[in-house]
């Protein structure tokens, strides 16, 4: 593909409105989350219910993302990225207005519609803008913009529920979003010069959104009721549903996941570590905000501002971890960088009902620092194991593989939360509003340290999968 002619000037405009999607999506994801244990105490419902609001966004990512990619291809790139600015804004607006919760789910899943034509199409823009020279310093720009997301989401949303309340998380989007969908349609130049008549596969979308979805519904009736027919069904339909999945893909001229590639062991443990990473990130930053307020008595704003300081690790150290895959190879940066988040989960899980800043803070920066020598590492690995023209496809599968765990880590926090109450004597259907625990502090500590316990063991799951996959190029 050609790359457009363009100024310098509109070069960095361009990039500057893919760099803005990032740190959109960052932003929003992360300040919902600090909101999340207000959310419950307005509607008066329950953790398991309120973690739909993540889940509904992460569940959509996972289904579309791949095929909105495509959709660009198809299409173009311009009208679709535009697009989903418009559908992200207005989307998070009506979550804003909504009265119910389950309205407010509704139009997450509007959102992430939006969310996945921006993320789908925006690494591709920004890669075609660079096509000649810079592209590694344009990738490394979006990098860090979204950490950039990752750093002012946690505290913006604790100062707007402190402040204005938690409907301004929603509503702060809208304005932002859909100035840069005119931005995005003022100065993008179409990148797409040979459109091709690309098939979405909605087989492989439905069957991929099922497995996934059919195993949360699972572990959820598992939270709330353990382990019966329910649970079983829902296992059942997962696997069905992913056999069907490899059946389609494997008889597929263009399939979304293209499953030869994970014959090279390289790639295949980079994405296992990578998921189990990322699924034990996304736990702790669902039940981080519920031990905070809950257990130590922090208003959404000390959350915010405390949560930050692991982005601003990753925000100082990710380079350093990209330099340094280049010259150790990703084998042993990822197997320490598995190690210290194995290490932050142990701390986590000594965390008590007085426990300090410096106590919370000191996992929080392990986490960081395990994720600044792993994430980059660890995809240049697994590009440097492909041919270059298997690397959109190895981007694919990376973006959807770290989007799982995102949704299953919401899942599994929640899961492992509410059983280790019941096992404490508490059922689910009992667990009182965050603002009531300090009377049974005792009770739900137990139920964090047991949680954050088990999501150590599954992080340690890295660590081998790491050590296991053998030697990489390196230049």
């Amino acid at each position: 593909m050609a790359q457009p002619n363009l100024t310098s000037k509109l070069q960095r405009l361009a990039l500057a409105n893919v760099c803005l999607g990032q740190f959109l999506s960052a932003l929003d994801s992360r300040s919902v989350n600090v909101a999340l244990p207000t959310i419950s105490l307005y509607f008066e419902t329950s953790l398991a219910a309120v973690q739909w609001i993540p889940l509904a966004y992460q569940l959509t990512i996972v289904g579309l993302v791949l095929s909105m990619a495509r959709l660009g291809d198809k299409l173009g790139r311009k009208k679709i990225y535009a697009l989903g600015f418009v559908l992200l804004g207005v989307g998070s607006a009506a979550c804003g207005l909504s009265p119910q919760l389950w309205q407010i789910i509704c139009f997450r899943v509007i959102e992430a519609i939006g969310g996945a034509l921006v993320l789908a199409n925006g690494r591709a823009i920004a890669s075609a803008l660079y096509a000649n020279e810079g592209r590694g310093r344009a990738l490394g720009m979006m990098s860090m913009s979204f950490h950039l997301g990752y750093i002012t989401g946690p505290s913006v949303g604790g100062f707007l529920v402190d402040t204005v309340g938690w409907r301004w998380i929603f509503f702060m989007n809208m304005p932002v979003a859909l100035a840069a969908a005119a931005m995005a349609w003022k100065i993008l130049p179409e990148t797409v010069t040979e459109k091709r008549d690309y098939s979405l596969d909605p087989v492989g979308m439905i069957t991929l959104l099922t497995t996934v979805v059919a195993l949360i519904l699972g572990l959820q009736e598992i939270g709330r009721s353990g382990f019966g027919w329910l649970p079983v069904l829902a296992g059942a339909v997962s696997i069905g549903s992913f056999s069907l999945l490899i059946y389609f893909q494997r008889r597929d001229a263009a399939p979304l996941l293209d499953l030869s590639l994970f014959k090279i062991r390289l790639l295949s443990a980079g994405m296992l570590s990578h998921f189990f990473v990322s699924l034990s990130h996304t736990s702790t930053f669902f039940l981080l905000p519920f031990y905070l307020q809950g257990i130590l008595r922090y208003t959404p704003t000390q959350v915010g501002l405390t949560v930050i300081f692991f982005s601003l690790v990753i925000v100082v150290l990710a380079p350093i971890g990209g330099w340094l895959a280049d010259r150790l190879g990703s084998r042993m940066l990822c197997t320490v960088g598995s190690a210290l988040t194995t290490a932050a989960m142990i701390g986590f899980s000594l965390l008590g009902a007085s426990s300090g800043k410096f106590a919370v803070m000191v996992p929080l920066m392990l986490l960081g620092l395990g994720w600044s020598l792993f994430q980059s590492p660890n995809l240049s690995g697994m590009f440097n194991a492909v041919e270059p023209r298997h690397i959109g496809s190895v981007s694919g599968l990376s973006l959807t593989s770290a989007n799982i765990a995102n949704a299953m880590g919401v899942a599994v926090g929640s899961v492992l939360f509410l059983r280790w109450l019941n096992y404490y004597g508490m059922t689910s259907a009992v667990v009182p509003p965050h603002t009531q625990w300090g009377g049974q502090a005792e009770m739900f500590v137990k139920a964090f340290q047991g949680s954050w316990s088990v999501i150590a063991g599954l992080a340690a799951i890295a660590i081998v999968t790491s050590a296991m996959r053998g030697a990489d190029r390196r230049k």
